[in-house]
């Protein structure tokens, strides 16, 4: 069932992935590179992603249809949970995914030019944004406002918990309700965080006792990734919310709500093996080098 099930979602890619005769090489070198992750992530899958790959059709599909496809395929993705092992759900929501956010790329684009103009104000524009918002609706899709004008579209943020949070094994479902819950507010726009050092800090804890909870689960990369991804952003901030102010490297600082927040961090969790870069980076931020040090020394965690 396994295999039967990777063909059938990947051979449903080709009439979304493929490009016409007239793409340049650098498109099909894009689309390659696309169906080799998912191949890596799903070696049963590396003959049909092949195939994704080579394929080329002669139309392109409209919004309309691609939804459709996605409220089909959701649908078969149900039915297939409800007679699989634990394991082999495990199997489908790591494929399932990797194709789902295939095709709702695919509505970005083809919805490219309306959400160019998203936020401008003539009356034809916002209809079709709100008519747009209302059909995304219907799929459990949604607007991304991701910052500096940009927008794209998502999943909801309970769309994949909502799907196989009662068929996949103990890790894979911590790790979708993480991510659901997470996804509830947007977490960063114009190069600023849009949630408190705080809350970043209680991520930070969250899956760094998910990575300890389950040291062998297949998920460890996604795990370690995020993991290492919430620590960056708790020690450094971003460009415009940044840690560290730098006015020269004589008279850079830390904010210093940053230092008490990192105090109350330690207290609060005087055995996490973060300390160690917060130590780290009060002892050495202004070493021009800073990042690097902290990039090396999560490695060792």
């Amino acid at each position: 069932m396994k295999t039967e099930f990777y063909c059938y979602l990947f051979v449903a890619l080709i009439l979304v992935s493929c490009r016409d005769n007239t793409r340049t090489a650098g498109t099909t070198t894009e689309l390659k590179t696309d169906t080799k992750k998912i191949a890596l992530e799903n070696p049963d899958t590396s003959a049909i992603a092949d195939t994704i790959a080579t394929t080329s059709l002669k139309h392109k599909m409209t919004t309309e249809q691609l939804l459709l496809l996605i409220g089909s395929e959701r649908k078969k993705i149900e039915a297939k949970l409800s007679t699989a092992s634990k394991t082999e759900a495990d199997g489908i929501y790591d494929a399932y995914l990797a194709a789902n956010e295939m095709l709702v790329g695919k509505i970005t684009e083809a919805e490219s030019q309306l959400l160019d103009k998203f936020y401008e104000e003539d009356a034809q524009t916002q209809i079709r944004v709100k008519k747009l918002g209302t059909l995304l609706e219907q799929y459990h899709l949604d607007y991304d406002e991701i910052g500096e004008g940009m927008v794209e579209i998502k999943t909801k943020n309970d769309y994949y918990h909502n799907i196989f949070k009662n068929y996949v094994s103990d890790d894979y479902k911590e790790y979708i309700a993480i991510k659901s819950e997470e996804d509830k507010v947007s977490y960063s726009a114009d190069a600023s965080l849009l949630i408190s050092f705080e809350k970043i800090g209680e991520r930070v804890i969250v899956w760094e006792k998910l990575l300890a909870k389950y040291p062998t689960s297949k998920l460890r990369n996604k795990i370690r990734e995020q993991y290492q991804s919430y620590q960056s952003d708790y020690l450094f901030g971003m460009d415009n919310t940044s840690t560290i102010e730098y006015q020269s490297s004589e008279k850079a600082f830390i904010n210093p709500e940053n230092v008490d927040e990192f105090n109350r961090f330690m207290r609060k969790y005087p055995l996490s093996p973060t300390n160690k870069l917060i130590k780290m980076l009060l002892t050495n931020f202004k070493d021009e080098k800073i990042r690097s040090l902290i990039d090396a020394e999560q490695q060792k965690l």
